[in-house]
């Protein structure tokens, strides 16, 4: 039912920014003191769900399980590298890993609806 390959390259590009973000927010501690870190890693984990789903294009159901893993995959590695620099306890781990989760299963919802836009939009032609 998950096609690994597009999970892959989804996850590869969320645990990408997620460490780019992450990093930048520990030594820029402006993005820690504002919500910039916290909207920023939803929105990646977000958009991961959404590149899996939009290329898998197989259903809704489909979408938000591959969505969910590519989110909480980032949530993992987000949360656990924001740890090991030492500027989250460990009580958000569990936490930010179910919020991550949640967006990337929005994010496959989202990027089903694309998939069935953008057949409806070649149908038109």
């Amino acid at each position: 039912m998950v096609n690994l390959k597009i999970l892959r390259r989804a996850i590869a590009v969320g645990v990408m920014f997620e460490l780019l973000l992450v990093v930048a927010g520990h030594y820029r501690p402006w993005l820690q003191h504002t919500f910039l870190l916290m909207f920023g890693c939803m929105l990646i984990a977000g958009v991961a769900g959404l590149l899996y789903a939009r290329d898998l294009a197989r259903g809704f159901r489909a979408g938000a399980l591959g969505g969910g893993a590519a989110g909480a995959l980032c949530g993992v590695v987000a949360v656990a590298v924001s740890n090991v620099f030492g500027d989250r306890p460990d009580l958000y781990i569990p936490w930010g890993v179910m919020v991550l989760t949640l967006t990337g299963i929005v994010g496959g919802l989202f990027g089903q609806l694309d998939a069935l836009f953008k057949a409806f939009l070649r149908s038109q032609k």
